[in-house]
């Protein structure tokens, strides 16, 4: 019997013997024979046999129905390419024609006083009316400034030569502030405005050294969609806008006429009170691209495997190095300061003792009767005034002595004079342990001494 199943199963194509365990899959039926038998009742048809066995009921198929009307209807809704309409067409008919000509004079009526009210709102400062969208935008900047040059000459700011996006993204980019300014040649100050300011040599330096600058007039379709943006209410209209929290916005406005150096004074105003958004986008930027190059660093470490361990170790131990090292280097540094520290205090001791011991040194006071003393008046840097009596025979030590021994005196110090300005020699040293006298030094009946603070 095994056998006989065997040669049957020969007999059977690959895609046959493939339909068959899928039939045993879904119905479960283990005898291959009966499940051939489903199928070949059924014409090799897997789904069918499945339905039928299963009890499941045909869905009824609508994929063979023909599509022809399907694809007409589409081809119904779909429009057609507009062909261009002239600019005037002459009317069909003689009826046509004839209300042609009756309306005429109202449409000629029309379009004057719409040109009236676009030129009395350009008095007012509002931008003319348009409809048009915007299909050229670098090529109204360009005839934008080819105009500009033509009647003003070359001598004004460079414009960005591109659209208004490009602009904000090439000032988004370099991290710069953006000066926009938008054109009416309707407008009784924008003349004078492009000759007077906009040509001006200290506006032309500073913009080129701070700033980008764009410009267009709202005749073009580009500029009055930047007005439409920006919102503006007069003419000359100026703008500055920079990057703030990752969005270009407007942080200064500038309408109607305005001097050159009054314009410089502001944007040079603007760009100070507005600059900390700078500075923040380019730390927050210099973060971002560090923080790119770490997780590149990161990635890049962790495709390595074991020589990436193998570098882990070694950079183990080098930290320990490196943390032995630092507590040495620290704990040498603390040596050195308690060093510092100590000698710091025996100076101060040894200085104490040493005011203590020289206020013997110092002779005694003459009396006030005594008709050959020296009197002496000494400033102390803090503005401290010291009086005191000398003989002439007294050394100039005994003055340096009693400046020395006085608690607001400073540890190095200097004794000049006021006039003529000279120092004083009276500091004992082993080059010149004894300082000349009061005599010697040519002091007379009063003198004016002035304490230098060397360590100050």
């Amino acid at each position: 019997m095994e056998h006989s199943d065997s040669e049957d199963e020969s007999s059977l194509t690959q895609e046959q013997m493939e339909k068959l365990a899928q039939l045993q899959d879904l119905t479960g039926i283990e005898d291959t024979n009966i499940c051939r038998a489903l199928l070949e009742s059924q014409g090799w048809d897997l789904e069918s046999t499945a339905r039928e066995h299963l009890g499941i009921q045909s869905i009824p198929n609508h994929e063979d129905d023909p599509p022809q009307p399907q694809i007409q209807n589409q081809a119904r809704e779909m429009p057609r390419p507009q062909e261009p309409r002239a600019v005037w067409r002459r009317p069909a008919g003689l009826f046509n024609l004839f209300l042609f000509v009756v309306s005429l004079p109202l449409r000629i009526f029309t379009s004057g006083v719409d040109g009236a009210l676009s030129f009395i709102s350009s008095i007012f400062g509002f931008p003319p009316r348009r409809s048009d969208a915007v299909i050229d935008p670098v090529g109204d900047v360009r005839r934008f400034s080819n105009e500009f040059n033509e009647k003003y000459g070359s001598s004004h700011p460079s414009f960005f030569i591109d659209s208004y996006a490009k602009v904000l993204e090439e000032a988004k980019k370099e991290l710069k502030f953006l000066l926009v300014y938008l054109h009416s040649e309707d407008h009784q100050d924008t003349d004078r405005f492009c000759r007077d300011t906009l040509c001006n040599s200290q506006l032309v330096n500073f913009l080129s050294e701070n700033m980008l600058f764009w410009g267009c007039s709202v005749r073009y379709s580009e500029g009055y969609r930047v007005s439409e943006a920006l919102r503006e209410s007069s003419y000359p209209f100026l703008a500055v806008i920079v990057l703030r929290q990752n969005r270009m916005v407007v942080v200064g406005r500038q309408e109607g006429w305005i001097s050159p150096g009054r314009l410089v004074d502001w944007l040079e105003k603007t760009i100070r009170d507005f600059e900390a958004f700078i500075v923040a986008a380019r730390a927050d930027r210099d973060e971002r691209n560090f923080n790119r190059e770490i997780r590149s660093e990161q990635e890049a470490a962790f495709a390595e495997t074991l020589r990436q361990d193998q570098e882990r170790e070694i950079e183990i131990v080098e930290e320990e190095r490196k943390r032995l090292e630092l507590e040495d280097n620290k704990r040498k540094d603390e040596e050195s300061e308690r060093r510092k520290q100590v000698e710091e205090q025996d100076r101060k001791d040894l200085l104490r003792r040493m005011k203590i011991d020289l206020v013997s040194e110092i002779p005694d006071e003459p009396g006030t009767d005594c008709q050959d003393s020296i009197r002496i008046l000494i400033k102390l840097p803090e503005g401290q005034r010291l009086e005191r009596r000398f003989l002439p025979s007294h050394s100039l030590k005994h003055i340096y002595y009693f400046v020395f021994c006085h608690p607001d005196s400073p540890d190095e110090f200097d004794i000049v004079t006021n006039f003529p300005r000279r120092t004083l020699e009276c500091k004992p040293s082993p080059g010149c342990p004894d300082p000349p006298t009061l005599m010697d030094a040519g002091f007379g009946r009063s003198e004016m001494l002035f304490v230098n603070d060397l360590d100050a």
